[in-house]
């Protein structure tokens, strides 16, 4: 038989199943470790700009963000953190690819630790007397470092020895030019051999030996080299 309470009771039931769902929050979704992981990457890759090896952190990040995201699209409902994954990965490919060009620019422009970078202005003949400077001359026997160009050989690999010209013109003229200050001689070191590189700059880096009595045809600098860049 049913009674009073029975119908209170069925209606108390009813209000509460029809305002349970309305005062639910929204589902929680789980943030993937990998969307972590790449946001990390990506700071600690900014340690590549002063480190080479640090670069592959970038990539891992990279890597890490690709990923996140493939596991959101598979999962929309389940795993969250599009955001997190969007900054890892844009923080990761950013500092990897800025990191790298750094890294190149300074490996050909900046000189080995101990070298004195010079370039051909600073070899100049004196006008005056026709010798070297005294300030050139006193470099004699320390390790430079300068950019130049290849003067082209009868070899295109396995080089032993080649004279370094000051500009492009030089190359392309097949001619080294009447200013000897123009033209440096450059010997690997033993056991050590280059390519022929046509068109694009080298950096020489070696242990400069200056002759003060050249003559007429002769070039007055020579490079014992240990480095070709």
């Amino acid at each position: 038989m049913k009674t009073e309470f029975d119908d209170a009771l069925r209606g108390i039931y009813h209000e509460y199943d029809e305002v349970r769902p309305d005062e639910q929050t929204t589902d929680y979704k789980q943030i993937g470790p990998l969307a972590v992981g790449s946001v990390v990457a990506g700071l600690i890759a900014i340690l590549g700009f002063f480190w080479l090896p640090f670069i592959i952190v970038a990539i891992v990040g990279t890597v890490f963000g690709i990923l996140a995201f493939k596991k959101i699209l598979n999962a929309p409902e389940e795993v969250g953190g599009f955001t997190l994954s969007s900054i890892g990965l844009a923080l990761s490919v950013l500092v990897g690819i800025s990191a790298s060009i750094w890294q190149t620019w300074s490996f050909y422009h900046n000189a080995p630790p101990g070298y004195l970078v010079v370039n051909f202005d600073d070899m100049a003949i004196d006008s005056k007397t026709g010798k070297v400077s005294d300030t050139i001359a006193a470099l004699n026997g320390k390790k430079v470092y300068i950019k130049g160009f290849m003067y082209p050989t009868n070899r295109q690999s396995g080089i032993e020895n080649f004279t370094m010209v000051r500009t492009l013109a030089h190359c392309k003229f097949c001619s080294p030019g009447t200013n000897p200050a123009d033209m440096i001689a450059v010997v690997m070191e033993k056991g050590m051999s280059v390519n022929f590189r046509a068109n694009k700059p080298i950096y020489v880096g070696g242990i400069i030996e200056v002759n003060t009595e050249f003559q007429p045809g002769e070039i007055p600098y020579r490079i014992q080299a240990n480095t070709f860049r």
